[in-house]
């Protein structure tokens, strides 16, 4: 059992976020959860070792207040924009809470007295570059998402060299299990439990997809992978799958027969064609690997009981 410490997770109430807080809290650490509005997303139990905090990370003042009472050891920075149809709202919101507002939590992070910044960044950063993603590859961002991203490791990079802190980040594919946002996974199984057809844009295109727990448990054992600071690094699930095979798998663990159409709808102009991490990186610099095979990731997602209660999510597309 890793030595008790004081953690703040900003963005605590997301997808990401929640699974992250509750394995921390189960391993003793004393947690503040940081959210922009806490009623919106999912419920975090009642802990004597959790406490909330109201904050946006666009508002320096507001990330800033809600981190210097509690002074962390560690911030694990996880709010963010996330993908969306590129228009130029979602490119000023994007730019606004990705870059400014990474910005804005490390200068927070280290007022407070933080010593590590783990940083929420995205393998969406190497856009159509070549497969497997490694640690060194050259970014090569494609959407507004990405590219605001890859600003906010660079720029908090920048800055955590001038200060007493270590920063390192983490670049996962496709993240999926219970409490999940609204994707290509829980598409497939509402038109799937309806007799709905698929409809998929595209298809061709590969995904490697991650299960939330094995994504939680490298989030928290980079805390004390000092190889692994001052580097961001792709990890995912460790394989590569089609979408339309992927559909055709969710429909089999759902037990349910319905008719997948490729090309249904047109991609979209920032599409990335091929997704698949290697591994050996964080393997090498922190001693992670995933263990959930997606048979098994699958079943858990649409079978086992979720801890807390389950939002709705309704967006635009289907981002994957």
């Amino acid at each position: 059992m890793p030595i008790p410490a004081r953690i703040a997770v900003v963005g605590a109430t997301g997808f990401l976020g929640s699974h992250l807080t509750e394995h921390l809290l189960a391993q003793g650490h004393e947690v503040l959860a940081v959210a922009r509005g806490l009623r919106q997303v999912n419920i975090l139990p009642e802990n004597p070792m959790l406490r909330f905090e109201a904050a946006d990370i666009v508002d320096r003042a507001s990330i800033h207040s809600a981190l210097r009472a509690f002074h962390p050891e560690v911030v694990y920075h996880l709010a963010s924009e996330p993908d969306a149809a590129e228009s130029a709202d979602h490119m000023q919101a994007c730019l606004e809470s990705n870059a400014q507002g990474s910005v804005n939590t490390l200068l927070a992070s280290i007022e407070s007295g933080a010593r590590l910044f783990v940083f929420a960044d995205s393998s969406k950063v190497y856009g159509n570059g070549p497969v497997p993603f490694r640690a060194e590859q050259s970014e090569n961002a494609i959407c507004s998402y990405a590219i605001a991203k890859a600003a906010g490791w660079r720029l908090c990079s920048v800055l955590a060299t001038r200060a007493q802190i270590k920063i390192v980040g983490l670049r996962p594919t496709f993240i999926y299990g219970p409490r999940q946002n609204f994707n290509l996974l829980s598409y497939v199984e509402q038109a799937a439990r309806k007799g709905q057809p698929i409809g998929i844009q595209g298809g061709s295109q590969t995904r490697d997809l991650l299960y939330i727990e094995d994504a939680v448990r490298c989030f928290a054992c980079v805390m004390h992978a000092s190889p692994a600071w001052g580097r961001s690094l792709p990890i995912g699930g460790g394989f590569e799958i089609k979408i339309v095979d992927l559909c055709r798998k969710i429909l089999d663990a759902l037990g349910c027969q319905v008719d997948v159409y490729e090309d249904a709808h047109p991609v979209r102009p920032t599409e990335i064609w091929r997704s698949y991490c290697d591994n050996s990186d964080i393997g090498q610099y922190a001693g992670w690997a995933p263990r959930i095979s997606l048979h098994e990731g699958l079943r858990r997602t649409f079978f086992s009981p979720l801890t807390y209660s389950e939002p709705v999510y309704r967006l635009e597309g289907l981002a994957v």
